[in-house]
């Protein structure tokens, strides 16, 4: 695990930290969309039979719309997946307490804010 979620739970504790990052994930999945959408309307007013140069600029903005949708879409993807990853291993084996943990120093262990059960966080 890296240190910049591990700061930043340690900061704002697990659930605060999992509804940021739900936040933040869907606004690159709407950036996502609203990119292929411009892209697509970019596409659709394509003429070859008008001037060159129209048509290879807006197919350069088309291009760059998909090209930008296409990445805010990975990043999307490796958010939510890190988000639920993480989410599935803060329930505490023990006592079941959910998101209520802290980081043991030098591991990508956690321990539990309730009963002092430690597990890997994965």
């Amino acid at each position: 695990m890296t240190a910049e979620p591990a700061r930043s739970i340690e900061k704002l504790g697990f659930r605060r930290w999992y509804e940021r990052q739900l936040i933040e994930c869907h606004a690159w999945l709407v950036t996502c969309l609203l990119c292929a959408f411009a892209a697509l309307a970019l596409i659709e007013g394509l003429d070859f039979r008008a001037a060159f140069f129209g048509s290879l600029v807006r197919g350069a903005m088309a291009f760059a719309a998909g090209l930008l949708s296409w990445i805010t879409l990975q990043r999307y993807v490796a958010m939510l997946v890190r988000a639920n990853r993480l989410a599935e291993h803060a329930t505490c084996g023990k006592c079941g307490t959910y998101g209520r943990f802290s980081f043991v120093e030098g591991q990508a262990r956690v321990r539990c804010g309730s009963c002092e059960h430690e597990w890997p966080i994965g």
